[in-house]
């Protein structure tokens, strides 16, 4: 593969040492579908600085990315099989060549490397020249993977998201940098995980195959968010760290068993998490006019207290007495107490 973001010569604008370091850092660790995006992208947006080129980068979720559609038929086709669910008999049918042209005249993309991208939504002004150590493209699990054909193996951002779009993305874009129909014919070079306290990823599951599986499942519980869950990260870490996790089963077990810790975060979002408990517990209805009155950060104080909540990095946190489920992990022998089979 090509050094990105292709084509654009990135090290020749202008930018502080800092800046350089920061793009040369994000490019390092760039999936093959990112790379592709920003290859459009920087063709489809004015770059004139390294400042211009971070906040591009930072921003790639305003693009699409159409994988493997390198040119109108071949657009017209994903378009056709993707979009509208045509099926193989209706397929001879169509024209795809101004399919895929038109598409590409009325939405503005732009052919790459690896497929088609367009942009979907406006990008903003994320870095203003000050904030390069608040900026953060933090991913689930990312995994380095190499073939007989990409020796020096190229890097996937998990998770993907076919399953649920219908559409190819991240591991269909990995593959095919790779020359590989199945991820039995590649070798993990390197495992990350955005947690620090998961330690040796590469060594916790026996095959590729299944570190993708569990990483896409990490990667989905961290995007849903214990379904809005109020502090769900605090949460979660807080309930890892009392259980001395390591392992990325532990971690999503811990994940679907929140309800068996109670839990306080920083005095800092007292307001709001206390209402949302307060209306939890039925204390009181926060949109009434006596919520209206209610003091929302005497009620977590109080309920620390009264819980027997322990300080702990993310708040405070205690184990209840409802009962844990295991669904990923096996309870190790000598187990701690507090995590019930």
């Amino acid at each position: 593969m090509k050094d990105y973001p292709y084509p654009y010569p990135w090290k020749g604008l202008p930018g502080t040492p800092e800046e350089k370091h920061f793009l040369e850092t994000r490019f390092a660790e760039m999936s093959v579908r990112e790379q592709y995006l920003l290859e459009g992208a920087s063709q489809l947006q004015s770059i004139d600085s390294a400042a211009d080129l971070i906040n591009l980068a930072e921003q790639l979720d305003c693009f699409a990315f159409y994988c493997g559609a390198t040119d109108d038929s071949a657009l017209g086709e994903y378009i056709a099989k993707y979009r509208n669910r045509v099926t193989c008999e209706q397929f001879p049918f169509f024209d795809l060549i101004r399919w895929g042209k038109d598409a590409r005249e009325q939405h503005g993309g732009v052919f790459v490397s690896g497929g088609f991208v367009e942009q979907v939504r406006p990008c903003r002004q994320c870095y203003d020249g000050t904030n390069l150590n608040t900026l953060s493209c933090e991913t689930s699990v990312q995994l380095k993977v190499a073939s007989g054909s990409c020796p020096s193996g190229v890097w996937v951002k998990l998770p993907d998201h076919e399953q649920s779009t219908g559409e190819p993305d991240e591991l269909a874009s990995a593959m095919g940098a790779l020359g590989i129909r199945k991820w039995c014919q590649a070798v993990l070079l390197e495992a990350k995980c955005c947690l620090d306290n998961i330690a040796d990823l590469s060594e916790q599951y026996g095959s590729l195959e299944e570190l993708i599986e569990k990483g896409n499942d990490f990667g989905y519980v961290l995007e849903e968010r214990g379904q809005g869950m109020i502090c769900f990260d605090e949460w979660f870490r807080a309930a890892m760290e009392i259980e001395g996790c390591i392992r990325l089963d532990e971690a999503l077990d811990i994940s679907q068993n929140l309800r068996c810790y109670d839990f306080i975060p920083p005095e800092l979002h007292w307001e709001r998490f206390g209402r949302g408990l307060a209306r939890r517990n039925e204390i009181v209805d926060p949109d009434s006019v006596t919520g209206m009155y209610f003091d929302y950060t005497a009620y977590c104080r109080a309920e620390i207290e009264r819980l027997g909540l322990q300080p702990c990095t993310y708040g405070y946190i205690a184990r209840n007495s409802q009962e844990f489920v295991r669904e990923f992990s096996q309870a190790p022998l000598g187990q701690n107490l507090s995590m019930k089979s």
